[in-house]
């Protein structure tokens, strides 16, 4: 019945990653059109700045002319007469006309009556506000297409020659050489051609003052049998590799299961057997303290560490005993910087019998915390302890007690090898071990820095690493 219930919700989840991969195959046929949109978007937004930048050159060039016009009129005539992109000038200066070329055309001459009479109507297109008005800029109206600018008070006017600028824009597109497929327009004269013609198609208005000229832009519509059957194929695999890796990973988890549940009964089984000798040995350590606490120094203090190491592998043969168990705390005001010392005591003789110098390098006075002694003694002595199996090699270990407002950190440094940064997360698993040259030859069991961490969270503390070149940082950070 188990095997059967198995079956079927393999065949369900199948079935839904079957149906989860086809709507995948329908997104992308969407994705793949919006992005044919969006691309025929872009090109056309390209040729369209192409245009406008074309028309924008000319800015600076009439700018210049009018600067040499001023109140020149011969020198209007003289551009008149040379420059094929000119076709008329007016020269306004508030309400009278200076100057005004080709009387002969009705409809110039009364527009350029017009704009005499209200220069305000050249405004009428442009981007200002009432505090900042524009002293240049582009005034359509008809089929005049006019750049108008302020010197010395008077307005020059310089009336384009639509003809002249629709070829400069055929050659300038021609240049280009645009692979695309789009067509130019003024209304409905057709001024550019390119490619042919397809389904699909987009339109858009130039900006003024050339919002009479339009620009169609034709795209094919995007292959989508080759993308369908590309799908269907690629979902067949995958439910093929899924099922293999599903028996695979189904295999691997049941012999990692037996695998862990050996280990946790391997360390329980050695640890309960570790209780009965700890506990003469730390009950011959208190009688022996008393028949030679009169004996000079230093063999008290080697009794008290005796007695206190006894004591902490103890309580680390209880953690592993209640792995994964919340511990019973102990909270109470902590001294951190006497048990700061404690621990370089206790550890020092231990580091210097192999050629590792321990060091205090920062050190608060009478930094007192809330917490649990215990638990953070066992957290440190973990990292004291990791250094020394593991960072032999760095000669040397940091030591810091530090406080920022309300945040005390204690921090171990070595200067050994390091690991990789992608393992720092993985190092507080359970039973897990870095696999490499550090570890070569090293016992342990891999529940060190879990226990640290689940003691760390315990009393409301953090732990994190850091990786420094070279060696590794340890820190326990707690609050005040």
């Amino acid at each position: 019945m188990k095997k059967l219930t198995t079956i079927l919700s393999l065949l369900v989840l199948m079935a839904f990653i079957s149906y989860l991969g086809w709507r995948s195959v329908e997104h992308e046929v969407l994705v793949r059109e919006n992005n044919e949109t969006l691309l025929a978007k872009s090109y056309m937004d390209n040729i369209k700045l192409s245009i406008e930048s074309l028309l924008n050159q000319r800015i600076s060039y009439l700018n210049s002319l009018a600067l040499q016009i001023d109140n020149n009129y011969a020198k209007a005539e003289y551009l008149l007469g040379t420059e094929a992109d000119i076709k008329n000038i007016f020269i306004i200066n508030k309400n009278r006309i200076l100057f005004l070329s080709d009387f002969n055309d009705s409809q110039w001459h009364k527009l350029v009556e017009s704009i005499a009479l209200d220069n305000s109507v050249l405004l009428h297109q442009q981007d200002h506000t009432e505090q900042f008005q524009p002293s240049s800029g582009w005034y359509q109206m008809y089929n005049h297409l006019i750049y108008w600018t302020i010197q010395s008070d008077n307005i020059i006017g310089f009336e384009l020659s639509n003809i002249k600028f629709s070829f400069d824009t055929i050659n300038l597109l021609d240049k280009q050489v645009f692979a695309d497929n789009f067509r130019l327009s003024d209304g409905d004269k057709q001024i550019y051609s390119n490619g042919e013609k397809f389904d699909n198609e987009i339109s858009i208005v130039l900006d003024y003052p050339l919002q009479n000229w339009h620009l169609t832009y034709y795209y094919p519509s995007p292959n989508l049998v080759n993308l369908y059957l590309l799908g269907a194929g690629v979902i067949g695999l995958f439910l093929i590799v899924l099922l293999g890796l599903i028996c695979y990973a189904y295999r691997e988890y049941s012999r990692t299961l037996r695998l862990a549940k050996q280990q946790v009964s391997f360390v329980g089984q050695v640890s309960h057997e570790f209780k009965t000798p700890l506990t003469n040995i730390t009950l011959y350590s208190e009688m022996l303290s008393e028949y030679l606490e009169d004996e000079p120094t230093p063999v008290p203090e080697y009794l008290h560490i005796i007695r206190a190491e006894s004591k902490r592998l103890t309580r680390l043969v209880q953690n592993v005993l209640t792995f994964n168990k919340p511990s019973r705390l102990n909270i109470k005001p902590v001294n951190l910087t006497i048990l700061i010392r404690q621990i370089y005591l206790t550890f020092k003789p231990i580091l210097d019998a192999k050629s590792l110098q321990l060091n205090i390098i920062t050190l608060e006075n009478d930094c007192i915390v809330n917490t649990d002694e215990d638990c953070v003694m066992q957290i440190l002595n973990n990292f004291l302890s990791n250094a020394e199996k593991y960072a032999f090699n760095g000669k040397q270990i940091d030591l810091s007690l530090t406080r920022k407002e309300k945040q005390v950190t204690i921090t171990v440094r070595d200067y050994g090898d390091g690991i990789a940064n992608h393992l720092l997360k993985q190092i507080f698993e359970p039973f897990y071990r870095v696999n490499s040259s550090i570890t070569e030859g090293v016992s342990g069991t891999g529940i060190g820095l879990t226990i640290a961490k689940q003691l760390a969270n315990q009393i409301q503390g953090e732990i994190k690493v850091i990786n420094q070149n070279p060696g590794m940082v340890f820190s326990l950070i707690l609050m005040e």
